[in-house]
């Protein structure tokens, strides 16, 4: 005698357990990968963040310290001295580091370059390009807390629209509009500022990192 399937045949109702497993087991796996590479673009973004920020600021101290260069007056000289480098750039739109016959023949011949071809040449080490210089139209950037040494932070008009294209501000004595497009013939800026202000919108990998930490 022939019997007919039972509802429910364990054999069949096993079958689609098994189905219903698969389906769930893969849903989770789909919505792992997306979280673990939300986190790999996280990573390179925070790695990119801090490797950048490492060349900016490096940047600026450099500059600052070869805008501030003395050169004192020879012995039995009635010159004050010179701080050839205090000015905002020689216009060599090359390589900006320095000219070296053996390592750097296409470097910049200027024995005394100006703070751009200092903030160019180590920005680019660091695989950053060149910065876009302000003055003399804007020298010292407005910071949003009115703060008199132009300090950050600054108005959102002061960044770039373009991502890591860094934007370069020399700031003076803190003193708005001074701008320095050649060297002083004396030592007539002793004691005072030069502020050099590197600015830059980062662009990201992943969108998780800018909601967190913001671009600029």
């Amino acid at each position: 005698m022939r019997l007919s399937n039972p509802v429910g045949h364990p054999a069949r109702a096993c079958r689609h357990s098994r189905d219903a497993t698969a389906a769930s087991r893969l849903d989770v796996e789909f919505a792992s990968a997306i979280v673990l590479v939300l986190l790999l673009f996280g990573l390179i973004d925070l790695g990119r963040v801090f490797y950048f920020d490492v060349g900016l600021t490096g940047a600026t101290r450099e500059a600052a310290r070869h805008a501030s260069w003395f050169v004192p007056p020879p012995s039995g000289s009635a010159s004050p001295g010179t701080n050839p480098s205090l000015y905002d750039t020689d216009g060599w739109s090359q390589d900006p580091c320095p000219y070296e016959p053996g390592g750097n023949p296409t470097g910049d011949t200027n024995p005394n370059p100006g703070i751009k071809q200092s903030v160019d040449c180590n920005l680019n080490k660091y695989h950053l390009p060149s910065s876009i210089l302000q003055n003399p139209t804007t020298t010292c950037p407005a910071p949003t807390d009115g703060n008199t040494t132009y300090n950050p932070p600054y108005l959102d008009s002061t960044y770039p629209g373009a991502a890591n294209q860094p934007l370069l501000y020399i700031c003076y004595a803190n003193t708005p509009g001074l701008d320095l497009a050649t060297a002083p013939t004396d030592n007539s800026y002793k004691g005072l500022d030069v502020n050099v202000i590197l600015v830059m919108n980062y662009g990201f990998a992943g969108g998780f990192l800018p909601d967190v930490v913001g671009t600029s």
